[in-house]
């Protein structure tokens, strides 16, 4: 486990960092979920800070920003 200082500065592995992507692209929660495979509860829990992200989260994200499997 890194260190929380650490773990904060990695990209989109915030609740804030995630809601701030999804609104800078323009896509509801249920196009941001379907953009990254996951469900619309989860993305949900992940920017409510319900459930903690997963580490695959924060690389889909960013593949998605740079257009990659488009």
């Amino acid at each position: 486990m890194l260190p929380r200082r650490i773990e904060d500065r990695r990209l989109f592995s915030t609740p804030h960092a995630l809601t701030e992507w999804r609104e800078r692209f323009g896509y509801s929660q249920r196009q941001a979920a379907d953009a990254i495979d996951c469900s619309r509860g989860a993305w949900a829990g992940y920017e409510k800070g319900d459930q903690p992200i997963a580490k695959c989260i924060p690389l889909a994200v960013a593949a998605v920003s740079l257009g990659v499997g488009r």
